[in-house]
């Protein structure tokens, strides 16, 4: 079930969206600073004024803060429901209830202290907490206050219809704490700091991108994730199976007003927690330390030191000078923050306000949106041209872009491949034009140095293609692309190896193009990475045979090229070091990446390890235990857990560095 942390949060509403037969409507383009949803103005229904009350301020900070006790103190296990008038456990209806009386018999419940008047009556709560606060039940009073839909629409009230249609669509039954960011009660996969027009996109889809989303009619929807049932006098846990159903016996929301709401509630719960421990790196040869990111995952913006910076999911890196010091930085694919990033490495660079900063990350590419203009959909693959330009595989855009060194964040950027929709387009015996050829799942690439042609995985269909750009730059509106593109239609995409659309294990001692790979073609693993041996031009192709849990080599200078087996043990997974024919044994490489040695490199995501195969065919574990976690950093490499490592990348100076995907960190082994 958990393969990584990462396929579960893509099923969440911070993940697939726009991927692989999920076309759905196109979102509204959410204005952040605005504090409502920008598509407000365009519905008739009840969510029409938002644009007049939203702004979200003290009293919505207040609201959030009184849903986030009424959530993380177990409430929420038995009056879930309530402001829509169904119960569960048979809890109280608190729907009309003055706020006042609320406060009254809420302040007297959980602080089990004197009832304010002797008239009162003595009311009985299951939950007594003695260490409430005045401040908190003020807050879940004023937020208890505002659950009645005759409430005037202000934002404070969206936020909170915004959490009942969460409930109401059964989001609870996954994702109860998850929207504070807490560990207790159900499964919890981490949804703060999604953009709403995201969310928007996940929840009107036309086919089923979220677990919870069924435009089919009469058909009851399925929750796809673990259901906690446990002891309801407990905080955050459901009470039994009844209860469970209650909660997912109803649809998602299929209208514009509920869609906009949810959207809103999710956006402004609670922003991504700022905190999260990094130990400082002590230097010690072959011990392991981070570099980015402290643990959690979310945006929190740029122009910040790399340790103080959430990354979401950190997937594949790349050493390139993109600061022009002459000195290398670090680009690092922030796979669910929908964004490329750099880090200045062991340099000082001044921010915004012109204050110098150790290790600054900034974005490269990507808004955090996955539909609009300068957005990216869940990039898997990055690497930097001859001039320096950042070229990029796009999962779910089904497409590659290049930006000129020195551009950021979309502007003037090229669709090198791809028409905006998944289909294993053209043919596999011979060159095909760009202009009339579509991409499924490109996943991962490689740039020649000496004439500039792109290897690209396309994970879609199992097969290796390469890219020539040639022609003229032109500006296009392909039928299936949101906006226009400049574009290089008389380029050719040519398959080199494998067969569209053809899983399984054959081919080594043969022609590349009759081999058949394993690869994990559902739009929710990424996998297939690639990597070019140093010698100029490249005398080998090294691919992550996924599945197959072995890595193969294409022999570029034979013609045709050729296929062989470089390390592990086809179709048998297993970690084990030793000679890489015959002993060695991988669990789903993923990635793979060579020094100027020829040392190749594999990320092997489910052993939670970093491996070295050498020039003598020998494979060693660098990093990993084997067992995937987070047991902390200034020891041993191999003796630090890893979850999920998916990208790798080796300095001049025998760093290597290790994009941990799903502990959120870039980590660096000390040479």
């Amino acid at each position: 079930m958990r393969r990584m942390e990462l396929v579960t949060a893509l099923a969440v509403l911070a993940g697939v969206v726009g991927g692989a037969g999920c076309p759905g409507p196109i979102g509204p383009s959410a204005n952040t600073n605005s504090g409502v949803p920008a598509n407000t103005n365009r519905n008739s229904g009840a969510n029409g004024n938002l644009n007049q009350n939203g702004s979200p301020g003290d009293t919505t900070a207040r609201v959030i803060a009184g849903l986030e006790f009424f959530s993380m103190h177990g409430c929420g296990a038995c009056h879930c429901n309530n402001a829509e008038g169904g119960c569960n456990l048979n809890a109280p209806s608190i729907i009309g209830v003055s706020q006042d009386s609320v406060n009254r018999n809420l302040r007297f419940a959980q602080t089990a202290g004197e009832r304010p008047n002797e008239d009162d009556p003595v009311e009985s709560h299951p939950l007594k907490l003695p260490g409430a606060r005045d401040e908190e039940i003020a807050n879940v009073t004023l937020y208890l206050g505002s659950l009645d839909p005759r409430t005037p629409l202000t934002g404070e009230s969206a936020i909170t219809r915004g959490y009942n249609i969460y409930v109401r669509g059964g989001c609870v039954a996954c994702h109860l704490p998850s929207a504070q960011g807490l560990t207790q009660g159900g499964f919890g996969n981490p949804i703060q700091g999604t953009e709403a027009d995201n969310i928007y996109f996940a929840l009107g889809g036309g086919t089923l991108c979220h677990p919870l989303q069924n435009p089919r009619p009469n058909i009851p929807p399925q929750v796809s994730c673990p259901i906690n049932i446990g002891d309801p006098t407990q905080p955050g846990t459901f009470a039994n199976n009844e209860t469970v159903m209650a909660l997912t016996d109803h649809p998602p929301p299929d209208t514009d007003d509920d869609r906009t709401l949810l959207s809103y509630f999710l956006q402004f719960i609670a922003p991504p927690p700022s905190g999260g421990v990094v130990d400082p790196c002590e230097n010690r040869s072959g011990e392991i330390c981070t570099v980015a990111g402290n643990g959690i995952s979310g945006f929190t913006g740029d122009d910040k030191a790399a340790t103080e910076t959430l990354f979401y999911n950190p997937l594949s890196l790349e050493l390139t000078d993109w600061n022009d010091d002459g000195t290398l930085d670090l680009g690092v694919v922030d796979w669910n923050n929908h964004r490329v990033r750099v880090i200045y490495l062991d340099k000082e660079t001044p921010n915004a306000e012109g204050v110098m900063i150790r290790d600054r990350v900034i974005s490269l590419a990507g808004t955090g949106k996955v539909t609009g203009d300068d957005a990216i959909n869940h990039c898997t693959d990055l690497a930097f041209d001859a001039n320096g330009s950042l070229v990029m595989a796009n999962w779910h855009n089904q497409n590659m872009y290049r930006y000129p060194k020195g551009l950021r964040s979309g502007g003037d950027r090229d669709q090198l491949a791809g028409l905006c929709d998944l289909e294993c387009g053209g043919n596999d015996t011979g060159p095909n034009r760009v202009g009339d050829t579509k991409l499924s799942l490109p996943v991962s690439l490689a740039i020649r140095p000496d004439d500039g042609r792109i290897y690209v995985a396309e994970g879609g269909c199992s097969r290796i293609r390469v890219l020539t750009v040639m022609g003229a730059r032109q500006r296009l509106q392909p039928t299936n692309c949101i906006t226009a593109i400049n574009f290089y239609p008389d380029g050719t995409l040519e398959t080199i190896a494998g067969h569209s659309g053809m899983n399984g294990y054959s081919g080594d001692g043969g022609p590349a193009k009759d081999a058949i790979f394993n690869i994990d073609n559902t739009p929710l693993m990424p996998n297939m990475g690639l990597a070019l041996s140093k010698e100029n031009p490249p005398a080998e192709l090294y691919v992550a045979d996924s599945k197959n849990h072995c890595i193969r080599a294409i022999n570029l200078l034979a013609d045709p090229p050729t296929i062989r087996l470089f390390a592990g043990t086809p179709t048998m997974s297993g970690f084990k070091d030793g000679a890489a024919l015959g002993e060695a044994q991988f669990n789903f490489p993923s990635n793979v990446q060579v020094d100027d040695q020829n040392n190749v490199y594999v990320a092997d995501a489910l052993n939670h390890a970093i491996r070295r195969i050498d020039r003598q065919g020998n494979v060693t574990t660098l990093a990993g235990t084997g067992v995937l976690g987070f047991n902390g950093d200034n020891q041993p490499a191999t003796m630090a857990q890893l979850n999920y490592p998916n990208g790798v990348a080796i300095h001049p100076d025998g760093r290597v560095f290790i994009a941990d995907t799903n502990n959120n960190r870039v980590r660096v082994i000390i040479p």
